[in-house]
């Protein structure tokens, strides 16, 4: 079976009677998700985020659900997996081994040939990738079949999506310090919250899946179709060190349950969540080698796992190094002076000298308020202005450089325009390094562009993290996307950090902003932490009220919602598997009915 992708260049847009049929099947569902989850409803390109409910996973009823699309949906990419053999008693001939690992290889050819994978590159080959799977046959592993669901992208599919910022600030390992999102939370963090979600998500298949087969035919017609299985979507930071870590992480998360990752571009070791300021960005190709470590390590699997790259370039202002020269264009130097010291410099001897952190902070300010950060680029258009070019042709000299630097290292550049001016620029980007040796960026959206466009084809999804929810700016960043990468599926997070009350848009525009997105080929939008803050309001307006109400305020807030609105932890020992448990215990031991945890003095009768 084909895998069924949007045509290249089409986006469907969102008719009206779908989003009714979303809003009106859409139905709280006792379950899985913790307070900083969040889950998204995925219609072909149209996405609709829903809040999680502390407690709660948002689950579809599928009228006419039929249990074996998935099967169908997945065989494509189950079949990529030969048959396992037994593994020899004795060590095999020369001739036999080769023969094995050629057939190993053969396979993994065909599993790198999926119609999945058509859009993707990998710079390296099949045998490269059988040689170090070692003996043991690669195996689907169960986020395998739920990953390759998400790539299908049924109409009205939800996920989970797991964050790092609620791992960082709620739900760290063990011992580990809450604190805000710098990613210095242990690496195994979040994908142990995966795993205790997918835990979750299979008890509660497996209880629905046997009320089902318990009941009657008549009855199971009746019975609504829930599925459990939502593909998670977790976040890798920026894969929590080197290539090995990063492969040890992605390693974790496909054994977790995951069946997607987003990777960032941001400093491991100086990594912020994306709505902080002072972040510090990686080379361009520091981030491709990470996305290509996780592809690789996926392909060890065979697991069909999608990756999201993530740029944070767009409000970052700080860069690690200046190897890429993809990068070059993007940063920011000075026009020196002969009495000029640099930044690091001048730092380092103030503190030397023994000035107070206060002082040296005011001469970093200072420093960087006299002085004019400017891209090498816009140095040479300010060259030629007050050069002895005729005032006639500078536009068209500056044209003529940019058009010759297009693609070249800072360093063509700088011969370059040395042709043009008839004298070497002066020009730094080295004096205004921060102390930890950062370079400074222009950030903004052409920078964020031209890192997108170079990680697309490593990457499932491309990820435009912003600073503001700008539509516009948004529409014309999918469209150069999709001009070069047709059909790109593209990402959106509408972030609680932004203000939304406060961006000029009307409640209309509010109710259309998802849609707009969709158009535009952001098939996968997001609320990162609409389970926090819903849980917080929940709380406090439950916390208020009981000082005066009583328990009427529970009630209120919570028992009658649950009714009105068919929510299954009302009736929390059920939800929680106590029907299920019971009927395993009456299998193995017949007459144990009056020890049921079910039995006629529970209280859950009383609904």
């Amino acid at each position: 079976m084909e895998m069924r992708r949007p045509r290249p260049g089409t986006i469907a847009a969102p008719a009206p009677y779908r989003r009714q049929a979303l809003e009106s099947d859409a139905a709280l569902i006792v379950g899985l998700s913790a307070t900083a989850y969040s889950i998204k409803l995925l219609a072909e390109s149209d996405i609709l985020e829903v809040p999680v409910v502390p407690g709660h996973h948002v689950s579809r009823h599928y009228a006419h659900h039929r249990p074996g699309a998935l099967s169908r949906a997945t065989r494509s990419m189950s079949s990529a997996y030969p048959a396992p053999t037994a593994l020899p008693l004795d060590p095999p001939s020369p001739a036999a081994e080769a023969a094995e690992f050629n057939a190993r290889a053969q396979a993994v050819e065909q599993f790198f040939k999926l119609p999945r994978f058509a859009s993707l590159s990998r710079p390296y080959s099949a045998a490269a990738v059988a040689s170090k799977q070692g003996s043991l046959p690669a195996l689907p592993l169960p986020s395998t079949l739920l990953a390759d669901k998400l790539y299908e992208m049924a109409r009205w599919l939800e996920v989970v999506y797991i964050s790092g910022w609620a791992a960082s600030s709620l739900l760290t390992t063990a011992n580990n310090e809450v604190g805000p999102d710098l990613g210095d939370y242990p690496y195994t963090t979040v994908p142990n919250q995966v795993h205790r979600i997918f835990r979750a998500q299979q008890l509660h298949d497996r209880k629905h899946y046997d009320a089902r087969h318990e009941a009657t035919p008549e009855q199971r017609e009746k019975m609504p179709y829930i599925d459990y299985l939502r593909p998670i979507i977790a976040d890798a930071d920026t894969g929590h060190g080197g290539i090995s870590a990063v492969m040890k992480l992605v390693k974790l998360f496909a054994e977790s349950g995951a069946s997607a990752i987003h990777l960032e571009d941001q400093l491991h070791g100086g990594k912020k969540c994306g709505h902080l300021a002072g972040k510090v960005i990686v080379p361009t190709n520091a981030h491709i080698a990470r996305l290509t470590a996780a592809r690789f390590q996926l392909d060890l699997l065979q697991h069909t796992m999608l990756l999201i790259a993530r740029t944070d370039a767009e409000s970052s202002r700080l860069l690690s190094s200046t190897v890429d020269i993809r990068d070059h264009p993007y940063i920011r130097g000075v026009r020196p002076t002969k009495a000029m010291r640099g930044l690091a410099e001048t730092l380092e001897e103030a503190e030397a000298a023994g000035k107070s952190g206060a002082e040296i902070d005011r001469l970093e300010n200072e420093w960087t308020s006299n002085v004019q950060l400017l891209t090498f680029d816009e140095a040479v258009e300010q060259a030629i202005n007050v050069s002895a070019i005729p005032e006639p042709q500078k536009a068209s000299a500056f044209q003529a450089y940019k058009e010759a630097v297009a693609g070249k290292s800072n360093g063509d550049a700088r011969d370059i325009a040395q042709d043009i001016l008839g004298e070497r620029l002066e020009w730094d980007w080295d004096l205004p390094r921060t102390r930890e040796g950062y370079y400074h960026t222009t950030g903004g959206i052409e920078m964020a562009l031209s890192r997108a466009l170079a990680f697309a084809p490593y990457a499932d999804l491309i990820w435009l993290e912003t600073k503001t929810p700008d539509l516009a700016e948004a529409r014309s960043f999918a469209r150069r996307i999709r001009e070069k990468f047709p059909g790109k599926w593209l990402v959106y997070n509408l972030s609680p950090s932004f203000n939304w009350s406060a961006h000029g848009y009307s409640d209309q525009d509010l109710k259309q902003f998802v849609w707009e997105l969709g158009k535009e080929g952001f098939v996968l939008q997001l609320i990162s932490l609409a389970g926090l803050h819903a849980n917080a309001v929940a709380f406090a307006e439950l916390a208020q009220r009981f000082k005066t109400d009583g328990m009427l305020a529970y009630v209120e807030t919570v028992q009658r919602k649950e009714k009105e609105i068919g929510c299954d932890v009302l009736t929390h020992q059920k939800w929680s598997g106590a029907d299920y448990i019971d009927r395993i215990l009456t299998t193995l031991a017949s007459g144990s009915s009056s020890t049921s945890s079910r039995g006629k003095d529970s209280t859950e009768h009383q609904f």
